[in-house]
């Protein structure tokens, strides 16, 4: 397995792990995110095929989501149904927060959604046990309720 960060060439992977509504609006979005420094997209690769990501946030006008260099988001971490239970979010989990504390970030947030029991399982293990707030919010039509966990180093 290889963890590495998506270049925009590579965005339209994305596809394998979510079934966006516009999938042109999430490539030219997270393009110009990552081309502005914003954004990194981790993926997890196995024989060069996408299986696996998790999103860094690096600033936001919320600061309870990200600031720079202090706070990292993470979002969208997703495992293909294919390979779930392996341990493999895991790992790409551990490899982010290692990067993002070799960066020096000292505090990471997370958004969950109730019904993730999984999520919340790994992300607890993981040390995020501090509900910041409680978030709304819509993206491409649908929308989304969840807590915002904090794990500070």
């Amino acid at each position: 397995m290889i963890v590495k960060t998506l270049n925009v060439d590579e965005l339209c992977q994305l596809n394998r792990l979510f079934c966006y509504n516009d999938p042109e609006a999430m490539i030219q979005s997270n393009s110009q995110k990552i081309e502005s420094g914003e954004i990194d997209i981790f993926g997890l690769f196995s024989n060069k095929v996408l299986i696996g990501e998790l999103r860094a946030m690096y600033s936001n006008s919320d600061e309870r989501f990200a600031q720079k260099g202090k706070r990292a988001y993470l979002y969208a971490f997703r495992i293909h149904e294919n390979h779930q239970g392996k341990g493999l979010g895991k790992h790409l989990l551990k490899y982010v927060i290692d990067n993002l504390t070799q960066n020096g970030y000292y505090e990471i947030t997370v958004g969950v959604e109730d019904d993730n029991e999984r999520a919340k399982h790994i992300y607890n293990s993981f040390g995020f046990d501090k509900i910041v707030s409680r978030i709304q919010e819509e993206y491409q039509g649908e929308k989304y309720e969840y807590n915002l966990y904090l794990k500070s180093m």
